[in-house]
């Protein structure tokens, strides 16, 4: 298998960088939605530093998706018409999503005052003055953010699933096989 897309395939460092922003996407999601659930006490606060921590990862992985997709040759699309004008415009919102929910998260933590610890191995500090209007922001666009997200993601999987088993298409294929 090649390290570089091809016109046919993604090459290998495509198809990782999209299974690690799928794994880490549905980890922020399952803490997400498990943190929401408990009470607050030390169990809820270690959640939020693997979030946050996840979060600064998703920030770099994204980060070098993009790169990596400006700068090496993307297979050519699947498909004609409005079907490809929907992809693209998928893809256009899941990128989006991408960068918005990790990046809304860092302002809400740091403007609301709370450190952002990666993994023990440094800590960006929240501001010394919290700044509420900055903090609401990025609250609303990480969480009606995380409540789109939930729908592009699963009309992206839903979509995948659609052209492997209706449309009988290679597009799930080339970010699965060798």
């Amino acid at each position: 298998m090649n390290l570089t897309n091809s016109p046919q395939r993604f090459g290998l460092f495509s198809k990782l960088i999209h299974w690690l922003m799928a794994l880490l996407i549905l980890s922020l999601i399952a803490i997400a939605l498990y943190m929401d659930t408990l009470p607050r006490g030390p169990e809820k606060f270690e959640l939020y530093d693997l979030h946050k921590g996840l979060g600064l990862i998703a920030i770099a992985a994204i980060a070098l998706r993009i790169v990596w997709h400006r700068v090496s040759k993307v297979p050519a699309p699947i498909g004609e018409g409005i079907k490809l004008k929907m992809a693209h415009l998928g893809h256009i919102a899941l990128y989006l999503l991408m960068l918005a929910m990790p990046i809304s998260g860092l302002i809400m933590s740091l403007s609301g005052g709370h450190d952002v610890k990666f993994f023990g191995l440094f800590t960006i500090a929240g501001f010394a003055e919290k700044n509420e209007s900055l903090n609401e922001i990025g609250s609303a666009i990480h969480h009606y953010g995380g409540q789109l997200l939930y729908v592009v993601v699963a009309v992206h999987v839903l979509a995948a699933l659609y052209h492997h088993f209706i449309l009988k298409d290679d597009t799930l294929k080339r970010m699965t096989s060798k």
